[in-house]
């Protein structure tokens, strides 16, 4: 009697493990190890249920290893998510085997581990995946001080301005001849409240003329040097009525003054030699000098003058 015992309890329990391992054998769930996002954009986190035969899907849930609240779940017909995450499917029914979860706004604080868990009508299934975020920096943008209207010879600073990384990243500086400048530049990061990076930088242009470079450019890079931006700007050493080129204004205040000075000069010593030399001839002549008209004569040439 106890050795039919026995044998009966050991049939029943080689029959039991016969068909968990069956029914943990004819549902599977197909996930990657690991995904990818970028920050501000979607990502997906593919899971697909794979079976020998139809079957119904009767709950779905996503969460956060290590948290309670799931992130989505699919139960009693009805659908349940947080903010910011659905089914990669916009029409998702218990027919499709597709249980992809969307972020549909990535966020920093979104990386970590996942876990997607699945009961149908034939068996269950787990699987987990790390969602790795990250994030990009934005186009730089460029201004300087002195901002508009610069003279010659004056100094200049430039300034480059870019946000967005996940990591420290770096900018770099070049002129118009495609020179690297810089070892000139000063960069200063600091961590935003959503903790990505901010990066400025300045490079301050010595003397600027207009003979120099006027045309710089920067670019950002990522804390790998993968460029990820960039900008030019020209000095706005004219307002915008002229160019670069049109500097007449400068130069002819630096001339014009010291000529018409020295015009003014040659024009009053001919008029004086003029006088000097009709006098002269009158007095050699023996006429007598029309005192009267020489002073209107005189006077005349000085106002001409």
């Amino acid at each position: 009697m106890t050795s039919a015992t026995s044998l009966l309890f050991f049939a029943i329990h080689l029959a039991y493990i016969s068909t968990g391992n069956s029914s943990e054998s004819f549902v599977k769930l197909e996930c990657e190890e690991e995904y990818r996002g970028v920050y501000g954009q979607q990502s997906l986190l593919e899971c697909i249920v794979k079976a020998v035969q139809n079957v119904t899907i009767l709950t779905v849930t996503w969460k956060r290893v290590g948290g309670d609240a799931p992130l989505l779940e699919y139960h009693k017909h009805a659908n349940a998510s947080t903010l910011g995450f659905k089914f990669a499917e916009p029409s998702w029914n218990k027919d499709n085997m597709n249980v992809s979860l969307l972020l549909t706004n990535t966020k920093m604080a979104d990386k970590g581990e996942y876990e997607c868990m699945v009961r149908t009508d034939s068996g269950d299934a787990t699987a987990t995946g790390s969602l790795s975020v990250t994030a990009m920096y934005k186009s730089p943008t460029m201004s300087s001080s002195p901002e508009n209207c610069i003279k010659q010879n004056t100094d200049v600073t430039i300034f480059c301005n870019s946000t967005g990384g996940h990591q420290k990243g770096l900018i770099w500086w070049f002129d118009e001849f495609g020179t690297n400048c810089t070892g000139s530049a000063e960069l200063v990061a600091k961590k935003t409240d959503d903790t990505l990076f901010s990066l400025s930088s300045k490079l301050t242009v010595l003397k600027a003329t207009y003979s120099g470079s006027t045309n710089y450019s920067c670019t950002v890079h990522n804390t790998n040097g993968v460029q990820e931006g960039k900008a030019s700007f020209e000095i706005p050493f004219v307002c915008s009525a002229g160019s670069k080129y049109d500097f007449a204004s400068d130069s002819t205040t630096q001339w014009l003054a010291p000529v018409g000075f020295i015009g003014s000069l040659v024009i009053g010593l001919l008029a004086a030699l003029l006088i000097f030399k009709r006098r002269s001839v009158q007095r050699h002549s023996g006429h007598p000098t029309d005192r009267h008209h020489d002073d209107e004569a005189e006077g005349n040439a000085i106002l001409t003058v």
